[in-house]
This record gives structure tokens, C-alpha cells and sequence, in this order.
């Protein structure tokens, strides 16, 4: 997918992009069973029913401080940060994650990215628990750039054998955290029946990867998209990954907080040879805002993309 290179040439370029405002994109709507369920419901004036709550534990989280990155290391001006193991609830779905729970989103560079539990992976966390028949109907599920694990700890909790659900990440100490939280919501249960995590660098030994865990029916990410670069290499390896069957599908959630990323994002599928359908979570979702703040999520996008021609 080579769209990035050609449009933007450097970082520093990008950063001078103006904002052109809202792009129509006249996508293919060829995933409509995601959807049509909750839009039926808006129709129809039901609200779906769903709760999400996050609660302290008393117990140990027995994981180390959080590691900072080396700017802060050599800054260290707001001390260390703890994790805490939370139980978040979202409908009939409970989870007990080790992460950073509570920072003040002015500290949110002083952390691994991996370490914290963003909004858009609370809200395509919620999509699936109300669309549970994408993942109970898939055979395999991914999660790239799965950080603590909520969307895929989601997806293991609701599909019909969680041990066909792999979460990836490119960062040790993320790895670490996430087979914590494995452990933590999967302990009493038989080893091959816990969902696994893996190590995946997009770009990156993607066809030994599939050679060892084989395609996948459902990939997840939530915001996973932070530079411009980054953004071929996304979509090129949900595409390597995902199974040729009409239905396989990415599920991308993310937060376009600079407000430059969606013309890229779709001018990047198209030249991948991916469909997007854009997924109105506002409209669908209408109590979102029970488990993330509106402002926290003004510029997020929730998303199917798909090989084209399915």
C-alpha cells in the first residue's frame, strides 16, 4: 500500500496539513450485518441495554510500576504511576484488568500507549457485546496492537472457543501485562481453552506469523493509529491476515485526535485493495457516553474494512 509515501513526504510536512474538514466517501456496504441490528433498534426508538462499570479491587495487582519511556525517564518530573486492577463491566461481560485505570490525559505521553485502556477500545469493546454474532460466528479472532486487552478479552469471553483468539502486541512489557490479564480473567480454566498472546510487529514477519496461527475470520484494533506512516502497515497486515471468506473483516476503531488521519486511512484501503463501511456507534450506541466521556471520543471513527470484491 503504497499511498502513504506518495501523498506525504515527511512528519514535519504533516503537521502543517490544514483541516479540510469532513471527507465523503461513498464506501461499499457489503458487511451489513454488523449493523443492522442496533440500526433497527435506533428506528425503532429501543436503547440497548448494556452497563459498564469500573471498580478497585483490593487485591494486588502484583506487576511492577509503570515504565516510562526514555523522555521521561529523563524528565521524571510527575513521578511514577501504579497500575490497578479494575473490574469493568459491560452488560453480562466482566473483566478484571490490570492497566493504567486513572491518568490525567496530560500525562498520557508519560506511559506506554499499551499500558492504558483508551476510550476506542471501550467503545468497540461495547460494539461487540452488542453484536456478539460477529465473534461467535468467526472461527479465528486477532487483536493487533492490543495493549491491556479489553476488545479481545471481550471477543474470548464471547466467542464459543476463546482459545481461537490471539492477541498481539510489538512491546514486551505490554506482552507481559496482557498474559497477566490472560491469567487474571482465564486462571481457572484449561490451557487450551484461554485466548493467546503474541508477538506481532506489522510489516513484520507477517507470513511466518500466518504460517503458525494461520488467517483470521476477525481482526480487531483500537486506536492503534498515532503517525501517519503507521497507517499502510496496519491495513497491508490485517490484510495478509485476514481469511478470504466473504464475511472476514477489520474492525478498526480509532481516534482521529489530530484530525488528519481519515482521508488517509481510506485513501489507504483503496490502494490496498480494502472496502470500508463506516459505523455510525453515535447512532447505534446511543448511551456510549455511560462509558466514555463525548469529548473524549469527538473525533472517533469505528469502522469494517474488508477485502474488496467479498
Amino acid at each position: 500500500c503504497g499511498v502513504e509515501k506518495k501523498l506525504y513526504n515527511t512528519r514535519s510536512h504533516l503537521t502543517r496539513l490544514p483541516d479540510k474538514g469532513p471527507l465523503l466517501v461513498f464506501g461499499i456496504y457489503s458487511f451489513p450485518s454488523l449493523v443492522v441490528n442496533l440500526e433497527l433498534n435506533a428506528l425503532l426508538g429501543r436503547r440497548p441495554s448494556y452497563k459498564m462499570t469500573s471498580t478497585v479491587t483490593n487485591e494486588e495487582p502484583d506487576i511492577p510500576d509503570v515504565q516510562f519511556n526514555s523522555l521521561t525517564s529523563r524528565t521524571g518530573t510527575l513521578g511514577l504511576q501504579k497500575y490497578t486492577l479494575e473490574e469493568v463491566k459491560i452488560k453480562d461481560v466482566v473483566l478484571r484488568l490490570i492497566a493504567v485505570h486513572q491518568m490525567d490525559m496530560r500525562e498520557a505521553h508519560l506511559v506506554l500507549t499499551g499500558q492504558r485502556i483508551w476510550p476506542a477500545a471501550k467503545v468497540l469493546a461495547l460494539y461487540l457485546v452488542e453484536n456478539p454474532h460477529i465473534v461467535q460466528s468467526a472461527m479465528s479472532v486477532l487483536e493487533l496492537g492490543a495493549g491491556p486487552g479489553l476488545p479481545g478479552l471481550v471477543a474470548a469471553r464471547l466467542a464459543p472457543q476463546p482459545e481461537r483468539v490471539v492477541l498481539t502486541d510489538n512491546k514486551d512489557l505490554v506482552l507481559d501485562l496482557l498474559d497477566k490479564n490472560i491469567m487474571k480473567n482465564f486462571n481457572g480454566d484449561d490451557i487450551s481453552e484461554k485466548p493467546r498472546c503474541e508477538y506481532l510487529e506489522w510489516g513484520k514477519g507477517v507470513a511466518d506469523f500466518r504460517n503458525l496461527h494461520g488467517g483470521f475470520d476477525v481482526i480487531l484494533a483500537s486506536d492503534v493509529i498515532y503517525h501517519r506512516p503507521d497507517i499502510p502497515l496496519l491495513l497491508q497486515t490485517a490484510k495478509d491476515l485476514l481469511n478470504d471468506k466473504p464475511s472476514s473483516a477489520l474492525l478498526l476503531s480509532y481516534n482521529d485526535r489530530a484530525r488528519i488521519f481519515e482521508r488517509t486511512v481510506k485513501e489507504t484501503a483503496q490502494a490496498c485493495g480494502l472496502e470500508w463501511t463506516d459505523i455510525p456507534f453515535r447512532k447505534l450506541l446511543p448511551d456510549f457516553s455511560q462509558i466514555v466521556h463525548p469529548d473524549e471520543v469527538r473525533h472517533l471513527h469505528l469502522m469494517v474494512i474488508m477485502k474488496g470484491g467479498s
